[in-house]
C-alpha cells in the first residue's frame, strides 16, 4: 500500500500557504504605503524650503519694508495671544493691506495651493494666484533644463497632487529684534493616513 497525503494534512498545508500568502502581500502593500507617503513627504519638504527661501530673500529694514517679510507693529492677525504676526497655520490668511515702499501699500495674501502634475516627461507647479487673464500660474520644468516660461489660466489645473500652504511671521520672536518665519505644507490629499504634513521655521533678522 503506498504512502499519500491525507486530506487533513492537505487543507493544513493549504491552509498555512495561504497565511504565508497574506501576510507576504500585506508586507507589500505596507512597504508600498509607505514609499508613496515618503514621496509626498519629501515633496512637501521641498515647497516648505521653496517658500522659506522665497520669503527669506527680501530684504528688511526701515528703507524697504517689502510685504512678504514685513510685520505691520501691533498686528494680530493670527489670533496668537501675546504675539505680534501675520499669517494662520490653521486657516487661509489674507489678503491684508501691508505698507511697502514709498507710502504705497499691497494687498498680501499668507497662503498658497501648489497644483503638481506632469505630462509630456516634463514636471509643472500651478500656483493660485491672481495674474493677468486668469488666477492659476502655471510653471513648467523640462529635463532639458530650459529657462521655464510662466503661463495663466482662468481655469484649474487637471494635477495628480495638491499641497496647501500656509505661513506665519512672527516680530520678536524668539527675541526682541528678530522674525521668525513659520511655513506649513499639507497634502490635499486625505486618503494618505496617516496625512503628509511639515513645517519648517527659519530665524532672521
Amino acid at each position: 500500500m503506498q504512502a499519500g497525503f491525507s486530506l487533513l494534512e492537505v487543507m493544513i498545508a493549504i491552509v498555512v500557504l495561504t497565511v504565508g500568502l497574506m501576510s507576504g502581500a500585506l508586507l507589500m502593500a505596507n512597504v508600498y504605503k509607505s514609499t508613496v507617503r515618503s514621496r509626498y513627504m519629501a515633496l512637501a519638504t521641498q515647497l516648505a524650503s521653496e517658500e522659506i527661501e522665497d520669503l527669506n530673500r527680501w530684504p528688511a529694514s526701515t528703507t524697504f519694508t517689502d510685504p512678504h517679510i514685513a510685520v505691520p507693529v501691533g498686528s494680530n492677525t493670527c489670533a496668537l495671544a501675546g504675539e505680534n504676526c501675520i499669517g494662520s497655520l490653521t486657516q487661509d490668511c489674507g489678503p491684508t493691506t501691508t505698507p511697502i515702499q514709498c507710502g504705497s501699500t499691497s494687498n498680501i495674501t499668507y497662503f498658497d495651493s501648489v497644483h503638481l502634475s506632469t505630462a509630456d516627461g516634463q514636471m509643472s507647479e500651478t500656483y493660485q494666484m491672481p495674474c493677468t487673464g486668469g488666477n492659476y500660474v502655471t510653471v513648467p520644468y523640462s529635463p532639458s533644463g530650459a529657462v521655464p516660461i510662466p503661463t495663466c489660466s482662468a481655469t484649474p489645473p487637471v494635477a495628480a497632487m495638491t499641497f496647501d500652504r500656509r505661513w506665519v511671521i512672527e516680530m520678536n520672536q524668539p527675541i526682541t529684534g528678530l522674525r521668525r518665519v513659520t511655513v506649513l505644507v499639507t497634502l490635499a490629499d486625505l486618503t494618505i493616513q496617516p496625512p503628509v504634513s511639515f513645517q519648517m521655521s527659519v530665524v532672521r533678522p
